[in-house]
C-alpha cells in the first residue's frame, strides 16, 4: 500500500527565461509532486506514459529515488515549453509540441494507495469515466484542476471551462486551483464565494493558491488565509504548485488540521521555487518555525 499514488504524464520540459533555454528536464505533476513527497518522507508511486525512446532518461530519478513507477507505452511523450519573464515569475507562456496518451480505468489495477493524486497537464489525459474509476477505489482522491481547464489548441495552452465540472468533482476529497482557475471553474471572482461553490460541489477540502499573494483553504465552512513565505532567491517557478500540493498532502497524511497542513505546503513550495527542479531537499518538518 503506497501513501500517494501521483497520476500523470511525465513530460519533456523546456524552461525559457527572457527568451532563453536555462534548463531542459522531465517534468509534468508526475515527477515535481511524487518526488517532493518523496524527499518529505512518503512512500510514493507514479502512473504514468511516454514513448518508449524517452522512458528510460524521463523515469530515471524516479526510479533512483526509490518511487515505484508504474509505466505504460504511449506514441508519444507530452512535451512542454515553459517561458518566463526574469522580472514577473508568477506568470508564464506555456507551448505544448506532443501530447501522451490519455489514462484508462484498467491503468488503475495494480495499484494500491491512501491517496491517488490526479495531475492531468490538458484536458485530454483524464476523462470523467477514469475519475470515477479511481473514486471507486475508495482510497481519497486529491486533483490538481490545471490540466482540465487547459485545451492546446495549435500547440498553445488557451484557459476553457470543465465541461463535465460538477460530475467530475462529486469524488474529489481535495482540489487544488490557483485564483485564475478557481474563478473560471465557479464562476465566481471573489475567493470565498469561488472555494463556496467548489465545496458545494463535493469537494471536503479547497486550496486556492496565489503565488506571491499567498493561498487559501477552505474547509467545514470555514476559508482560511494563508500567507506566502518570502524565497532567498526567486530560480524556477515550474511545478511550485506541485510542490505546494505535495506539502498538503504530506502534513494532512501526518494528522495537521488544514490550516496548517496550507502553511506547510507554502513553505516547501518557497523552497522548491529557490532551486531548479524539485524539491531534492528539505530539513525535518519539527526544524521550521510554525
Amino acid at each position: 500500500m503506497f501513501d500517494v499514488c501521483v497520476i500523470g504524464h511525465v513530460t519533456q520540459d523546456r524552461i525559457k527565461i527572457d527568451g532563453k533555454i536555462v534548463q531542459e528536464m522531465a517534468g509534468g505533476t508526475a515527477i515535481y509532486t511524487a518526488i517532493a513527497l518523496k524527499t518529505l518522507g512518503l512512500k510514493v508511486a507514479v502512473l504514468t506514459k511516454t514513448s518508449r525512446v524517452d522512458r528510460i532518461h524521463l523515469l530515471e530519478e524516479l526510479n533512483s529515488r526509490g518511487i515505484a513507477v508504474f509505466w505504460i507505452e504511449s506514441p508519444e511523450t507530452t512535451q512542454f515549453e515553459n517561458s518566463y519573464q526574469r522580472d514577473r515569475l508568477d506568470s508564464r507562456k506555456q507551448r505544448v509540441q506532443a501530447v501522451a496518451s490519455p489514462f484508462t480505468p484498467s491503468d488503475l489495477d495494480p495499484i494500491k494507495a491512501r491517496i491517488f493524486h490526479l495531475g492531468a497537464l490538458t484536458n485530454q489525459e483524464m476523462s470523467l469515466e477514469f475519475l470515477q474509476a479511481v473514486f471507486a477505489t475508495q482510497a481519497l482522491m486529491s486533483l490538481d484542476g490545471q490540466g482540465f481547464l487547459r485545451q492546446v489548441i495549435h500547440q498553445t495552452v488557451q484557459a476553457t471551462d470543465w465541461t463535465e465540472k460538477v460530475p467530475g468533482l462529486a469524488g474529489v476529497d481535495i482540489l487544488k486551483v490557483d485564483l485564475q482557475e478557481a474563478q473560471l471553474l465557479s464562476g465566481k471572482t471573489a475567493i470565498e464565494p469561488a472555494a463556496i461553490a467548489l465545496n458545494q460541489w463535493g469537494v471536503r477540502e479547497v486550496l486556492i493558491t496565489a503565488a506571491s499573494q499567498g493561498s487559501w483553504v477552505y474547509q467545514s465552512g470555514i476559508l482560511k488565509q494563508i500567507p506566502a513565505f518570502k524565497p532567498t532567491t526567486s530560480v524556477d517557478p515550474t511545478g511550485c504548485g506541485d510542490t505546494y500540493i505535495a506539502g498538503y498532502l504530506y502534513s494532512r497524511l501526518t494528522g495537521k488540521p488544514c490550516h496548517l497542513a496550507a502553511r506547510f505546503a507554502a513553505q516547501v513550495a518557497t523552497r522548491k521555487l529557490e532551486n531548479f527542479g524539485p524539491l531534492r531537499e528539505w530539513e525535518t518538518p519539527e526544524s521550521i518555525p510554525s
